[in-house]
């Protein structure tokens, strides 16, 4: 049936996460951001405030986690990891010591004190340049509002949810959306969010259909009696359908459940094209310490991307190179012999400035971050991590990745620090390992341009389409002004994905795409077709990305790119790919 909304009764958003949900709508507040009544405290009462403070702590560390464990059974997945960032986080001494301060300096009530620190927390995280970490804000908001409920022992948990419903929201917090009763809640459309924030992970792990980026001012006008369709796949909400439209939906639904279900059945199967080409599928792990057993289930390759930043979040106590030897140690003999590449600290001049960096910058975002940051200012930190990764070595299949690189020399002086290392560990009589896979990112035009170069000294490039596109089109896509120019198939961005590959091909290495464009289908089989060698994305878009490749032939991806490179808009070269899946792969146009 076509679908035929009337589309001035209906809102554009961004998918976070495919499905349909239809269903009368369920306001909900979440957590407020208003300030809490400041209560002046007597100078003998400040240590009861303190006890207060660390009861909430205990009890918010219990709950998360056995929300933590609770998610595990259901899900049994990687996605319930999220939850350790939030542990670390409420137990981080860096937040309680501020709340501590606040309470003994302002002589105030713990509520009021754990507002201002968290105030000013959301402030110094709004300032780091990754996007990912940008994003981790909602997470130290959420974890605040924890701390709030157990002190002051209201819940803020949606209250009325009567029956299925469609819940709408300025935004949701990860705590609450894996609190969300799945047997009730239809889906969510809010006004703030991103596909890789942990609420939108959550939400396709508990394959709940979600929409962000429909203003506040649309949502507001949005009750109880109205009725949503939420289009999980294109983005689109519509309001109070017509009874032919939700017919349509209903039906596309359905038959998004059962392809789906077959999409999740080919995971023991190779994923290579239909004339015999394999293209290693890997996983992307937001830290060093998740539970691999579901990675395995995917028939997942290996580990195409482990982040490390969370390690170094905490100024007052960074990682030992003890501490980080375990952690690696762990998870590469979890991994087994699968290979697990593990970037080194991605971290921005600004971040929580005292514990890393001492430079002030006007523009973090084109400063002083990545590998700068690693050679120039915090070189300690960078020897303290390389040593730990050359000992956990040995335990397996281990390769490093440095990240931000925009030149030759910084590669060099990397293999100078890690020889010299490796010579002092030698005199120790340390065990590591001597040589082991060393490669960069490729996230900036800079980088692309000199690929050529840099594969002579690398043994493979991973491009972050992320930042790349970013960087090449110039455009923060946090910045809502200009967010509608992140468009990842634009061919400024293809013709750098290109002369990489090129590049690659002069020194003999492989290519694997780590950012986004990698997990979405049709971009999966541009990036096969302009001759990348590996595509590493959130397991949970392993399954449609198989099948995607598995669905066409080299020839298809080969003349998909040629045309595509031949285009000048983005919207072209989009209406290419999506015409080669239409005919490759019609199960997945049609819903």
């Amino acid at each position: 049936m076509e679908l035929t909304e009337n589309l001035t009764n209906s809102f554009q958003g961004i998918a976070v996460s495919p499905g349909i949900g239809i269903g009368r709508v369920m306001k909900i507040a979440g957590p407020g951001n208003a300030a809490p009544e400041r209560l002046e405290i007597p100078e003998s009462s400040i240590n009861a405030e303190i006890e207060r403070l660390h009861t909430a702590i205990a009890a918010t560390a219990e709950q998360l986690s056995s929300l933590q464990s609770e998610l595990r059974r259901k899900l049994n997945n990687l996605d319930a990891d999220i939850f350790e960032f939030h542990i670390m986080l409420v137990r981080d001494r860096t937040l309680i010591t501020a709340i501590e301060n606040n309470i003994r300096s302002g002589k105030c009530n713990c509520e009021y004190a754990l507002y201002e620190a968290l105030e000013h927390f959301q402030k110094v995280f709004s300032t780091i340049p990754d996007e990912y970490l940008r994003e981790r804000s909602l997470d130290l908001r959420d974890v605040g509002a924890r701390l709030m409920e157990n002190l002051t022992d209201v819940n803020a948990v949606m209250q009325g949810l009567d029956d299925h419903r469609v819940i709408v929201a300025a935004s949701l917090t990860p705590t609450e959306t894996a609190r969300l009763d799945t047997s009730r809640v239809l889906g969510f459309v809010l006004e703030n969010g991103s596909v890789t924030s942990h609420t939108a992970i959550l939400a396709r792990s508990l394959n709940l259909p979600a929409v962000v980026g429909i203003p506040g001012a649309d949502l507001a006008n949005l009750s109880g009696a109205d009725k949503l369709i939420i289009d999980g796949f294109s983005g689109r909400v519509i309001v109070n359908p017509d009874s032919r439209t939700e017919e349509a939906y209903r039906l596309k639904a359905r038959a998004a459940d059962e392809f789906h279900a077959r999409m999740q059945a080919d995971n023991a199967l190779p994923s290579e094209t239909v004339d015999g080409f394999s293209i290693p599928l890997a996983v992307n792990l937001d830290s060093a310490c998740c539970d691999l057993s579901s990675v395995k289930s995917t028939g997942a390759s290996g580990i195409g991307l482990v982040r490390t930043e969370f390690m170094f979040l905490n100024p007052h106590h960074l990682p030992t190179e003890e501490e980080q030897f375990e952690v690696y140690k762990k998870l590469l003999i979890e991994a087994g012999d699968l290979p697990v590449v593990i970037r080194t600290m991605d971290i921005g001049g600004d971040k929580i400035a005292a514990g890393i960096s001492t430079v002030a910058e006007e523009n973090p975002f084109l400063g002083l971050r990545g590998i700068r940051l690693a050679l120039r200012e915090r070189v300690d930190l960078f020897k303290t991590q390389l040593r730990a990764l050359l000992r956990a070595g040995v335990y397996g299949n281990l390769h490093i990745m440095l990240p931000m690189i925009s030149s030759i020399s910084e590669v060099w002086e990397t293999r100078s620090i890690i020889d010299k290392l490796c010579s002092e560990m030698a005199e120790k009589g340390i065990e590591h390992v001597r040589e082991l896979p060393l490669g960069v990112m490729i996230e900036t035009p800079g980088a692309a341009l000199i690929a050529g170069e840099l594969s002579r000294i690398c043994d493979f490039f991973s491009i972050g389409t992320n930042d790349l596109v970013q960087y090449t089109r110039a455009i923060d896509r946090g910045n809502e002004h200009v967010a509608y120019l992140y468009r990842p198939a634009h061919p400024s961005v293809l013709k750098l994905i290109k002369q990489t590959v090129e590049g690659a091909r002069e020194g003999g290495i492989p290519v694997s795409v780590c950012g986004q464009m990698a997990a979405d289908p049709a971009l999966a089989v541009l990036l096969v077709g302009l001759g990348v060698h590996e595509l590493s994305m959130v397991d949970s878009a392993l399954p449609i990305v198989r099948r995607a490749i598995r669905s066409v032939s080299m020839y298809d991806a080969v003349q998909a790119a040629e045309k595509a490179l031949a285009c000048g808009r983005a919207a072209e070269v989009e209406e290419i790919v999506a015409g080669v899946l239409r005919e490759r792969f019609p199960e997945l146009a049609e819903i």
